[in-house]
């Protein structure tokens, strides 16, 4: 395949300018604080919806334990009514150490009980400070847009007559030609994308792929891709 190289290289000059600028404005502290500000929005929301389900749980558990309590106080009014009918001496001691397993039973859920109204407690209190500090983010985040809708638009315009530059260069493109420039550089996202041919070897990652490409690249404005780096090679 043949490209008019010169044209396709102007256009690409072009590219780069406006790539950088891109870069730029992506690596700017302004737009650094607006990903920081969502990226914590995130984890807040992701943290409270966590909490909501914790808490859900913690009540039906609660509820199962509350049951448990109630049941087990029943049992041990029931032995302890019993133990008070019983006449010999075995049948009150029977009676006594089922009273006692009912108590220790009964310790136990109830510290579970209390452990669980506590967690509840605390899940209630991180939920709230996690709601307060997703208001204030929700705050910042609105000035952290203002801020960067001031700076995308001073790049734009900065922008501007490299952008008409760029299309008016793209105007005597082959659209074919300019179609697999923008695929490649879609698929490999840096730049440049064109880059010379010379004595086998590929300019962009310095590769040697003339067995590769042998008969690929004969004349000039002959290109091919690098079988390495994918770049477009081309030949002066």
């Amino acid at each position: 395949m043949k490209m008019n190289i010169n044209k396709m290289l102007e256009y690409q000059a072009s590219d780069q300018i406006i790539y950088k600028a891109e870069q730029a404005f992506s690596s700017s502290p302004e737009n650094r604080r607006y990903s920081q500000i969502v990226a914590r929005i995130n984890e807040l929301r992701a943290n409270v919806l966590k909490l909501d389900k914790e808490a859900a749980d913690i009540r039906k558990d609660i509820e199962k334990k509350e049951k448990q309590l109630e049941e087990l106080g029943l049992q041990a009014e029931k032995s302890v009514a019993e133990m008070l009918g019983e006449k010999t001496l075995g049948e009150i001691s029977r009676n006594e150490e089922t009273v006692k397993r009912f108590e220790e039973s009964f310790d136990a859920a109830d510290k579970d009980f209390a452990r669980a109204l506590k967690r509840l407690e605390d899940i209630e209190k991180e939920a709230k400070q996690s709601l307060v500090e997703l208001k204030r983010c929700n705050s910042d985040l609105e000035k952290s847009k203002v801020v960067l809708a001031k700076k995308r638009a001073e790049m734009q315009a900065e922008l501007q007559d490299e952008v008409m530059r760029r299309k008016s260069i793209q105007a005597e493109i082959d659209p074919a030609h300019l179609e697999i420039y923008k695929k490649v550089r879609k698929e490999i996202n840096r730049l440049p994308i064109m880059v010379e041919y010379v004595a086998g070897t590929c300019r962009g990652c310095g590769m040697h792929v003339e067995n590769d490409l042998r008969g690929k690249l004969v004349e000039s404005g002959d290109v091919a891709e690098c079988p390495n780096c994918r770049r477009i090679l081309y030949l002066k």
